[in-house]
Formats: C-alpha cells, sequence, structure tokens
C-alpha cells in the first residue's frame, strides 16, 4: 500500500511546492508596480494566506492525480490484464536480476514453469469465458503456495512460472508437488451446478554455476517437457 501512493504522495508535495510560486508572483507583481512587500503582506496578510491554501490545495490534488495516473501505468507495464500476475516482460526483467544476484551471493535460484493439461479441451469444450476464470482460479491457487519474496508471472496462454530465489531443486520440487496438489484440489462451478477441475504439468531446475538465465529457463523448459511426455499432472526435474 505504501509502495503504491509513493508517487501519488511524490507528485502531491511537489504540486505544493509549486503553489508558493502564486502569491510569492503576485507579490513580485506588485513591488515591481511600487509596492512595498513588507507592507504588502502586512495589509493583506489574509489575502495572501487565501492565495496560498487555495493554490496548494488545488496543485496538490492535481498532483496526487497524476501521481495516481503514473502509478496505474507502472502496474500495467509489468501486470498481466486477466490474471493480475506479473507478466513475461517483467519475469524476463526479474530472472536475469535474480541470476546475476545468486552468482554473484552464491546462494541458490530454481525455476518452476507449468502449464495447464489439456487447455485447449476447456476451451473448446466450455467456452474461452470459462477458460479465462479457469486462468485466474488456478493463478489465486498457485499464489497461495508462494512466500512473498517468490514471483509468478504468466508467460504464456496457458504457461505459468514460479521464481524461487534462494531455494534449491529439491524444495522447488516440493514447491511445485504443492502448487500442483493446490490446483488439482481447486474447482470452478459451472452450468447446471457442475464442478470443473484441471491440472497442471511442472518442471524445475535449479540454477548451476555453469548457467545463465537462458540455460535456466530452457532446463525448466525441458522438464516442463518431460512432465507432460511422461503422463501429464506431475513434476519432473533436470
Amino acid at each position: 500500500m505504501l509502495l503504491n501512493s509513493f508517487k501519488p504522495l511524490k507528485r502531491a508535495l511537489q504540486g505544493a511546492i509549486l503553489a508558493f510560486g502564486a502569491p510569492s508572483g503576485w507579490l513580485t507583481i506588485r513591488y515591481i508596480g511600487g509596492v512595498e512587500p513588507i507592507s504588502e503582506l502586512g495589509t493583506h496578510s489574509g489575502l495572501y494566506l487565501y492565495m496560498l491554501i487555495g493554490t496548494i490545495a488545488a496543485f496538490s490534488s492535481f498532483g496526487w492525480y497524476v501521481g495516481n495516473k503514473e502509478e496505474d501505468q507502472s502496474i500495467l507495464a509489468i501486470r498481466d490484464s486477466l490474471t493480475g500476475l506479473f507478466n513475461v516482460r517483467y519475469f524476463q526483467e526479474r530472472l536475469l536480476e535474480e541470476v546475476h544476484a545468486a552468482q554473484r551471493f552464491d546462494t541458490t535460484l530454481t525455476l518452476i514453469l507449468f502449464d495447464i493439461d489439456h487447455f485447449k479441451h476447456v476451451n473448446d469444450t466450455y467456452g474461452h469465458a470459462v477458460g479465462d476464470e479457469i486462468l485466474i482460479l488456478i493463478t489465486q491457487a498457485a499464489a497461495k503456495v508462494l512466500r512473498k519474496h517468490e514471483v509468478l508471472a504468466r508467460v504464456g496462454g496457458e504457461e505459468f512460472v514460479a521464481l524461487l530465489p534462494r531455494s534449491n531443486r529439491e524444495n522447488g520440487r516440493i514447491t511445485a508437488e504443492r502448487i500442483r496438489e493446490q490446483i488439482a484440489n481447486t474447482t470452478l462451478k459451472i452450468a447446471n451446478n457442475n464442478n470443473l477441475s484441471v491440472t497442471v504439468s511442472l518442471g524445475v531446475s535449479e540454477l548451476d554455476e555453469n548457467d545463465d538465465e537462458k540455460t535456466l529457463y530452457e532446463n525448466t523448459d525441458r522438464a516442463l517437457y518431460l512432465a507432460k511426455s511422461n503422463g501429464r499432472n506431475r513434476t519432473e526435474l533436470v
């Protein structure tokens, strides 16, 4: 919440500072016209105070509005519009940062890649509106498993990634299995009071000393392919 209000607060404070220009400017104009500033302030102190307070209120309100718009644009730039998760652009930047941090400080880093099994069948059978609801539902289920410093992003139509700083391969496997079970146990109510559930396949890989962000992702993608080849609704490691 504090992070979200930083830009509006900053713009409001900038507006309040700029507001001092209105009474200062008018006082300067009066001085040029031959009026003594101290005498002017003493005679019309109420007017100048009213001008200052009114201008601060107007400028800071406008600054808060502008800051909120900027914040909204920042969020849209890194968030998926349907699920609210981080998007592929943000994930790629964060992956690069976390790989560099893990290599610099000699810490572990694990990646989980997962997607929905037979998602095309869901869309073809129940329609894209239900498919969208499923996407939202499973992202909520997966998010419950992850810790605050871990990153969950949507990187494709039905493909998602979880970035786990300071986690090794085994911890990644445990987290992936928890995601798989959480999603498998989540149902969506559809027409005629029926329940619809889906499963996911997951691949897990840990950053190796010879890896970079590209090879780490490729290894994880290979693990996901193995999970699908070996029957789906399972976790594979490479």
